[in-house]
């Protein structure tokens, strides 16, 4: 059986009920997600009916563009503090101040790759222009996902809650208040970076209650940082192409009206995936730790999986139902043909909450290498299918083909968790 070193107090405390400690994290973490994606939700919403399909499809076309960068930040170096600091607290600030110099570089190159792209784009001058003026916002999330790291080893997850809230507050209340004074797109976005530029101050001066460390930039490669973090990276890339590449191809593919139009379908639905990645970041911490002494029962894991697939897709039937209904309520009829993609799109999700309590453990106990080949399959064939079935379906093809990636991304994780698992002695007859 495989063993890892853990932090003795740190382990007691888990330990001690491991799954209540985890749904705690999770309130916590739902809480204050709740909160922030309703306040979320009503800025989304006036912004796309104040500005309409077309406009809004620019909008969101910038926003798809600069997001995909996020991805060269190599965020998997945030799960490998957390990891390596859950297993001993004390060497949280020297495994901070080890890993900055490494941070500050990804961001600068991503910084860089996503303003240098723009101009090899068949996209507008005024989108072009637009997406340079937004690509600082990549520099707020490398960071911001770094001291967030920081809660996270300390499951003082109210923290996250806190400046999530705080930062929806303010962009959503100040783009609704710009918007009703006239301005455009460029000027929202401007209103996003400098708040999330200001949150994130605020952010680094807390942080530095929990973890005190000296912003160190020389550049440090240590090998084994660097196999876990480009593995870790490399999930977080290929996994994107699953749904945050559909925004960004429809871009290419289509106008900034289709754009606009399956943006809020899948701003809707994106609502669930988030919620599905708080309570995995919950449970990462505690996963660490309970393996560190423990095996899981044999179908533990499983129940827990359908139970959150099957309340989800109660959920989804409601939408399925009742979404073209909602979206015509909330964004008015030049939105319609976003209710039709919406009741389709929303059935990925049981998928993903399924699949998640096994993706979790896997990553908690360094399998994070096999699971990079299930989402490096997945991923194979996303861009593919979502040309064949845009063309055969139209835009509904796009929610076609997420939903079969998702399926079938879940049904390989589940057996390399058993397979896994069992090679490992890490589960009990």
């Amino acid at each position: 059986m495989i063993r890892y070193e853990c932090d003795k107090s740190s382990l007691k405390k888990t330990l001690q009920n491991p799954f209540i400690k985890g749904f705690q994290n999770a309130a916590f973490l739902s809480g204050g997600t709740l909160i922030s994606q309703v306040i979320g939700f009503v800025g989304f919403l006036f912004i796309a009916r104040l500005l309409g399909p077309e406009k809004y499809g620019i909008y969101a076309t910038v926003f798809a563009f600069v997001s995909f960068f996020h991805l060269f930040v190599l965020n998997g170096l945030s799960k490998i503090v957390v990891r390596e600091g859950s297993r001993s607290e004390s060497d949280l600030p020297s495994i901070l101040e080890k890993t900055i110099g490494l941070r500050l570089f990804l961001i600068g190159t991503a910084f860089v790759l996503c303003v240098v792209s723009s101009f090899f784009t068949n996209y507008s001058p005024q989108v072009k222009v637009l997406i340079i003026l937004f690509s600082t916002e990549v520099m707020y999330f490398g960071l911001d996902s770094f001291l967030g790291a920081i809660y996270q080893t300390k499951e003082r997850m109210e923290y996250l809650s806190y400046f999530s809230v705080l930062t929806r507050i303010l962009v959503a209340g100040f783009s609704i208040l710009a918007l009703y004074l006239g301005a455009g797109v460029g000027v929202i976005l401007l209103v996003n970076v400098f708040f999330k530029g200001g949150v994130l101050c605020l952010n680094y001066f807390v942080s530095r209650k929990f973890a005190r460390f000296r912003w160190n930039f020389k550049l440090h490669l240590d090998p084994s940082i660097m196999k876990p973090l480009l593995v870790f990276s490399l999930m977080g890339f290929i996994n994107t192409f699953a749904v945050r590449i559909d925004i960004l191809m429809i871009s290419f593919l289509s106008t900034p009206t289709d754009v606009g139009l399956y943006s809020v379908a899948h701003e809707i639905g994106r609502e669930g995936l988030m919620l599905r990645n708080v309570i995995a970041m919950a449970f990462f911490p505690i996963a660490v730790k309970y393996f560190a002494a423990n095996k899981l029962k044999k179908h533990t894991l499983l129940l827990y999986g359908v139970g959150l697939a099957a309340v989800v897709f109660f959920g989804c039937v409601f939408i399925y139902y009742f979404g073209e209904d909602l979206v015509l309520l909330l964004f008015k009829q030049k939105y319609a043909a976003s209710g039709s993609i919406l009741k389709i799109l929303v059935f990925y999700l049981p998928f993903t909450f399924f699949s998640l309590p096994f993706a979790t453990c896997l990553q908690a106990t360094h399998n994070e290498s096999a699971l990079l080949t299930v989402y490096s399959l997945t991923a194979l064939t996303n861009i593919p299918l979502n040309i064949i079935l845009f063309y055969r379906f139209g835009l509904i093809g796009i929610a076609y083909s997420t939903i079969i990636v998702f399926m079938v991304e879940s049904l390989l994780i589940l057996i390399l968790f058993y397979t896994r698992f069992r090679k490992q002695g890490l589960l009990h007859p």
